[in-house]
């Protein structure tokens, strides 16, 4: 356990080693091409002192945004890690590319090079990267040697908790644990229905030892609810909010899904004619099939899509939902008898529903938002899930990252978190994960 944790105290010293170490490989290089056969690049004059300042100032602010973000985890690993690396890298190269050219005049009176800069902006990605990588197989082979203790108190889910830590040991207590020798465990997961004194005499013990603790109801509690404390007047409250979705960020995501759209709709106009004329010269009826779905506050939409399926596809599905695969809220079997054989492609690939990118545009829909469902299937929803109906539809959503035939449970569960979790970068995520599934045809 030692050695683990001066591992990861070391992380941010190694951070910025590699940045500086890959400064200096990118500055020698400079200085070199102009000794190198046919590679005439006129060096401008370099001051060694003024770029070694903006190096190590550069340098320094690398671990400062993770110490900001709370990246540096001393026990528990970090969730998402590369993606969470790509946002802090981000920001950081705007940061100080900033640096490096508005204060050119002020700070650096002799400017700073621009292909040491690009050679060290790549260089820096590459390597940064490949050290973490190594890190983080260090520290899960250390874990395993030596693995932390994790106390989960009464779940029917114990197993499926158990495989998602792999690395720790974990015990199951189904009964109330003495308090008295709570300081064995690392990490405790409540993860049930528990009277409020059984939380707060675990909570009280957990403070003294420094514990970790994770509350997990078994119950639908509102997970998809985003709250912090704000004071109103002389009162400390409780500010509940369904997502962090509101004024300036409903506008930014209001623009960036009309650039999208439109940007994929001017790409890509030579598929929509393709695909319309193919169904068109192949059934000489309706390209375009619409649906009625249910959306925010229980209105009704009308979403486009290209057809896919046979004249009375809607009739026939009430003789086929015995043959029903996934559960009792949506409908979908492997081999539907009312797609023909090269529909199947345009389903596959779903680009069946890029049509709605119009729907975008006229604001009925937006592009990472949960899918729209039929009337049928909402009246089968459970309560918590019609929380959905809150939200936007949308082209794809969250769920559609992990698959297309997720149980319809994980999959409002999956849309909600990602209604309480929303940003623009999030909503660039999911469209290249998406993208991504649908190229391996899952």
């Amino acid at each position: 356990m030692k050695y683990l944790l001066l591992l990861r105290l070391s992380r941010p010293i190694w951070h910025l080693i590699t940045i500086v170490i890959v400064f200096l490989l990118s500055y020698n290089l400079r200085i070199i091409t102009d000794g190198i056969p046919f590679v005439h690049l006129k060096i401008p004059y370099i001051n060694f002192q003024e770029t070694i300042i903006f190096v190590l100032i550069s340098a320094l602010l690398f671990p400062l945004i993770w110490f900001i973000k709370s990246l540096y985890k001393i026990k528990w690993p970090i969730h998402n890690y590369y993606n969470k690396f790509i946002k802090v890298f981000i920001f950081w190269f705007v940061s100080i590319t900033f640096i490096a050219y508005f204060w050119n005049w002020s700070l650096f009176l002799d400017g700073i090079s621009r292909l040491i800069l690009i050679w060290w902006w790549i260089w820096s990605f590459m390597w940064l990267l490949i050290v973490d990588f190594i890190f983080n197989i260090i520290n899960s082979k250390l874990e395993k040697r030596n693995p932390y203790k994790i106390w989960v108190y009464k779940t029917k889910y114990f197993q499926k908790i158990k495989k998602k830590f792999d690395n720790y040991n974990i015990y199951q207590l189904k009964e109330f644990y003495k308090l008295d020798e709570i300081n064995k465990f690392d990490i405790i997961f409540l993860v049930w229905n528990i009277n409020t004194w059984k939380v707060e005499d675990i909570m009280d013990m957990a403070r003294l030892w420094q514990i970790e603790v994770f509350h997990i109801p078994d119950v639908n509690f509102l997970e998809d609810i985003l709250y912090h404390s704000e004071r109103i007047w002389s009162l400390i409250t409780w500010r509940y909010k369904p997502s962090p979705l509101e004024w300036r960020w409903k506008v930014s995501k209001r623009i960036f899904d009309i650039i999208f759209s439109l940007c994929f709709i001017i790409c890509f106009w030579w598929l929509y004619i393709i695909i319309a004329l193919r169904i068109y010269f192949h059934d000489k009826w309706n390209i375009f099939y619409v649906s009625k779905r249910i959306w925010q506050g229980w209105k009704e939409i009308k979403i486009y899509k290209f057809r896919t399926m046979v004249k009375n596809a809607d009739n026939l599905k009430q003789e086929l939902v015995e043959k029903n695969e996934r559960d009792d809220v949506l409908f979908k079997i492997k081999n539907d008898p009312r797609v023909k054989p090269w529909w199947k492609i345009l389903r596959k690939t779903s680009l069946d529903e890029i049509p709605q990118f119009f729907n975008v545009l006229l604001w009925t829909m937006s592009i990472a938002w949960p899918r729209p469902h039929l009337q049928e299937e909402i009246n089968k929803y459970q309560k918590w899930q019609k929380r959905l109906l809150a939200i936007k539809p949308g082209i794809t959503g969250y769920a559609q990252v992990f698959g297309r035939d997720l149980p319809f449970e994980e999959e409002a569960r999956l849309d909600l978190y990602r209604f309480q979790n929303w940003s623009i970068w999030m909503d660039i995520i999911v469209i290249l994960w998406v993208f991504r599934t649908l190229f391996k045809g899952k």
